[in-house]
C-alpha cells in the first residue's frame, strides 16, 4: 500500500508546485474515516480510493482532483457530512466527492423517478466539473480489476453490463480510450467468460507462431522509413478481445475470418510527417480497399486523430496500420485528461474550435429545455452514447452526428431554428426525402421555410437526442395550444344552452383543482374535465332545467303516472325505431329496436312512437366517432361543419392520435335522424374526414 509519502512524490514528479498539505490531509482523512471498514476481498476499504488516487497520477491529475479521489467514498460509507467535508477541504473538493457520490446512486438499469432526478444532478454536475466524471471512471475501473472477489455471480454481471453499457461509452465520450478499453475487456471477461478465454488463447497462440511475424514487419517498417529520412516510433500488437469478439458478432463471422487482427502503431513528429508515412506505406504494401479512415482531418467527437489503413501483410495476412503523432497518441490514450493542465482550472475550453466538447454543450440544452425528468435522462444518453458520421454544410462546415442520423438530425445540428423550420434538403446535390440516413462525406443543404415548423412524424426516424427533445417540445407546445382553444370552445358550446352569458368569472377552478385558466381550458380539450361537470357549476335562473325528453314520446299502452328516460347504451334520436323497457324503481328507458341491450329485458318491453315532429320542441344527443387527417385545421372544419348545420357540440375529445389521424368522439345535439345524416352527409364531403359513424 502507497505511504502518504510515496503518493505525494508521485504528484510532485508532473506538479513539483503540488500542495503537499493537502494531499497528505486527504490522505490520512481518508484513511481514518473508513477505519477498519474492508472489502469483499478482505483488504482494508482504503485500499481502494487510494488505489484510485494512484490512478488519477497516471493521468497526470492537479492536487484537488487526487485529493477527491482519495475522499470519493467518505460521504457515502462513512458518517462525515458534506459540511463537514467542505469546512475541512474546501467548496470545491466537496463539490467534486458529492458529485462523484450522487453517480455512485443511480442504477442505470432501472430508471425510476429518484434515479432521474440524480442524472439530472450527475447532469449538472459535471457541466460545471467533468473532473467529477473523471473520478467516477477511475474509482469504477478499479472495481472491475476487483469485480472477481465479489461473490454473486448476479452482483458481478450487473456490474460489468452496466461498466460495458454506460462507463465504457462515456470514457469513450471524452477520449480516455485507455481506460475504455480495459474496462471493456474486463467486463467482457465476466459476461462471457468462455468467449473471452476461446479469444484470448487464440490471440496468446497467434502471437506466439507470429511473433517472428510481427518484429519482421515492425524490422521492414523501419527500414522503409529510415531510407525515407522519417523518425518514427514503430510497435505492433494483437487487437483487444473485446473489440475482435463485436466485430465477430455484428459481421457474423468467425474468428479466423477476421483479416486483421494485427494491429501497427506508427508515432511521428508532426502531422504533415502523419501523410508522409501513409503515402510510404501505400506505396510498399497492397491496400484493402474502403480501409482507410482519416481521423486527422475529420476528428472523432470525442477529438481523437490519427490515420487509419488496412494492407495486406508480409505473409499476405491484413494488418491495421495507425499514423498519429506524439500529442495525438497521449490524447487518444488519455482523451479530455490530456488536456487537462495543474496550472489551470480550465477543463472545458470557452472556445472550441475543433467541436470536441459541442455534445457536452449540447447536454446543456437539453436540461435547459427538458419538459420532464425522463426526458432529460433519455436525450442525454442519446447525446453521450452514439457513435458519429461526418456530413459537410455547403459552406465546408464539419457537422458530427450519431451513426443512423438523417437530414433533420443534421439540420438540427447546425442549429434548433433550421431544424425547426426545415422543409427539404439535397444531398450531394441531389433532393432527398427527410428520412434519408447519412454517410460519412455527404454534402448537405438544408432548405428552410419561415412558416414552417417541426412534423410529428419527424420523432419517428431522428436519432440525435437534440432533435428528439425539439420536436416533442413543439409538439406539446402546439397540443397545449389546440386543446386549450377546445376547451374554451366547448365551455362557451355549454354557456350557450342555457340563459346564463359566459364569464371566466363563473368558473370555480377550484373545484377542477386547475390554478390557471388555461390549465382549466386544457383539461376541458384534452377530456380530462367533462361537459356535464361544468354544466354543475353554471348557475341556473329560476324555472329552468334539463330538457324534458318524455315530452317527445307516447306510449301505445298507456301507464299512468310512469317517468320516461333514453337510454346512454344506444341514444335514440327522432326517426329511429323505439321501444320502452320497464325498468324497476325508475321507469320506462327508451331504446332503439335493435339495441342489443334490449333482450335482456324482453319482457318488460313496452310499445312506443315518436309524438309528430311538430310537437316536439326537444333535440336529441348523439355520439360520433370522426376520423379526420392529423392537420391542425381539421377540428377547426369539422367544428364549422356541425355549427353550419345548426348543431351544438356538447363535448369532445381526441383519441388515437397517430402520424396520419386522430378521431374526434363528439356529443352533439340534433333535432332528429334526418338532421343527423344530413350533417354525417356534410362531414363526409369533408376532405379532411375519412369516416363518420354513430357510436
Amino acid at each position: 500500500m502507497l505511504t502518504s509519502s510515496e503518493l505525494i512524490d508521485l504528484v510532485k514528479d508532473y506538479d513539483p508546485n503540488a500542495n503537499e498539505d493537502l494531499l497528505r490531509k486527504a490522505y490520512l482523512f481518508s484513511m481514518e474515516t473508513h477505519g477498519v471498514q474492508s472489502r469483499t476481498s478482505g483488504a482494508p476499504y482504503f485500499q481502494h480510493p487510494l488505489e484510485v488516487a494512484r490512478i488519477l497520477t497516471e493521468l497526470k491529475f492537479d492536487t484537488q482532483t487526487i485529493a477527491a479521489g482519495l475522499l470519493h467514498d467518505v460521504l457515502e460509507d462513512t458518517n462525515v457530512s458534506f459540511e463537514e467535508l467542505e469546512e475541512i477541504f474546501g467548496a470545491r473538493i466537496a463539490f467534486l466527492v458529492e458529485g462523484v457520490t450522487k453517480l455512485s446512486k443511480i442504477n442505470c438499469s432501472l430508471f425510476d423517478v429518484r434515479q432521474v432526478k440524480n442524472f439530472q444532478k450527475f447532469i449538472l454536475t459535471i457541466l460545471q466539473d467533468i473532473r467529477v466524471l473523471i473520478v467516477k471512471l477511475v474509482d469504477r475501473l478499479h472495481n472491475m480489476r476487483t469485480l472477481g472477489h465479489i461473490p454473486s455471480k448476479e452482483k458481478r454481471n450487473s456490474i460489468a453490463r452496466e461498466t460495458l453499457e454506460i462507463y465504457a461509452p462515456l470514457a469513450g465520450r471524452i477520449g480516455m480510450n485507455i481506460i475504455k478499453d480495459e474496462m471493456e475487456d474486463l467486463a467482457f471477461s465476466n459476461l462471457h467468460p468462455e468467449e473471452h478465454s476461446n479469444i484470448f488463447s487464440k490471440l496468446n497462440r497467434i502471437h506466439m507462431e507470429n511473433n517472428n511475424f510481427v518484429q519482421s514487419t515492425i524490422l521492414e517498417l523501419k527500414r522503409i522509413f529510415k531510407e525515407a529520412g522519417v523518425n518514427a516510433d514503430i510497435s505492433g500488437r494483437e487487437k483487444r478481445a473485446w473489440s475482435i469478439w463485436r466485430k465477430m458478432q455484428k459481421s457474423d463471422i468467425s474468428f479466423e475470418r477476421i483479416n486483421d487482427v494485427m494491429a501497427f502503431r506508427i508515432i511521428v513528429d508532426t502531422k504533415q510527417q502523419c501523410y508522409i508515412s501513409l503515402g510510404l506505406i501505400h506505396t510498399n504494401f497492397q491496400i484493402i480497399p474502403g480501409r482507410f479512415k482519416d481521423y486527422i482531418s475529420v476528428p472523432k467527437l470525442n477529438g481523437y486523430r490519427s490515420l487509419h489503413t488496412t494492407v495486406v501483410g508480409l505473409i499476405g495476412q491484413g494488418i491495421e496500420i495507425q499514423i498519429r503523432t506524439k500529442e495525438m497518441h497521449r490524447e487518444a490514450n488519455e482523451g479530455i485528461a490530456a488536456h487537462w493542465s495543474y496550472k489551470s482550472n480550465e477543463i472545458i475550453p470557452q472556445k472550441d474550435e475543433s467541436g470536441k466538447y459541442k455534445w457536452i454543450r449540447n447536454l446543456i440544452a437539453i436540461h435547459d429545455n427538458s419538459e420532464t425528468l425522463q426526458d432529460v435522462m433519455n436525450y442525454s444518453k442519446l447525446e453521450m452514447f452514439n457513435d458519429e458520421v461526418f456530413c459537410f454544410t455547403p459552406n465546408g462546415d464539419l457537422i458530427a452526428l450519431p451513426r443512423g442520423a438523417t437530414i433533420i438530425d443534421f439540420a438540427y445540428g447546425i442549429h434548433t431554428s433550421v431544424g425547426s423550420t426545415c422543409i427539404g434538403a439535397k444531398i450531394n446535390s441531389e433532393i432527398v426525402p427527410l428520412q434519408t440516413v447519412l454517410r460519412n462525406g455527404d454534402l448537405v443543404e438544408i432548405i428552410t421555410s419561415p412558416h414552417s415548423h417541426p412534423d410529428g412524424a419527424w420523432e419517428k426516424f431522428v436519432v440525435t437526442g437534440k432533435a428528439k427533445l425539439y420536436i416533442r417540445k413543439f409538439i406539446r407546445t402546439q397540443e397545449k395550444k389546440e386543446f386549450s382553444a377546445l376547451g374554451l370552445q366547448l365551455v362557451k358550446y355549454v354557456f350557450s344552452s342555457t340563459d346564463v352569458q359566459f364569464s371566466e368569472d363563473l368558473l370555480d377552478l377550484k373545484k377542477f383543482s386547475c390554478d390557471s385558466v388555461d390549465k382549466f381550458y386544457y383539461n376541458v380539450g384534452k377530456g380530462i374535465i367533462f361537459l356535464r361537470g361544468i354544466q354543475t357549476i353554471i348557475p341556473r335562473p329560476r324555472n329552468s332545467g334539463a330538457v324534458v325528453y318524455k315530452s317527445s314520446v307516447c306510449l301505445e299502452e298507456f301507464i299512468p303516472g310512469i317517468a320516461v328516460h333514453f337510454s346512454e347504451c344506444c341514444r335514440p334520436i327522432l326517426g329511429d325505431k323505439i321501444i320502452g323497457v320497464l325498468v324497476p324503481q325508475k321507469g320506462i328507458v327508451v331504446h332503439v329496436v335493435n339495441c342489443d341491450s334490449i333482450e335482456k329485458n324482453y319482457s318488460s318491453v313496452v310499445k312506443m312512437k315518436w309524438r309528430k315532429e311538430e310537437e316536439i320542441d326537444s333535440e336529441f344527443v348523439v355520439k360520433l366517432n370522426i376520423v379526420v387527417l392529423n392537420l391542425t385545421e381539421s377540428f377547426e372544419r369539422v367544428t364549422n361543419i356541425i355549427s353550419s348545420n345548426e348543431a351544438k357540440i356538447i363535448n369532445i375529445k381526441m383519441e388515437n392520435r397517430s402520424t396520419d389521424f386522430f378521431d374526434l368522439i363528439m356529443d352533439i345535439q340534433v333535432k332528429g335522424i334526418s338532421h343527423l345524416e344530413s350533417i354525417q352527409a356534410s362531414l363526409r364531403y369533408c376532405s379532411n374526414v375519412k369516416s363518420v359513424r354513430k357510436l
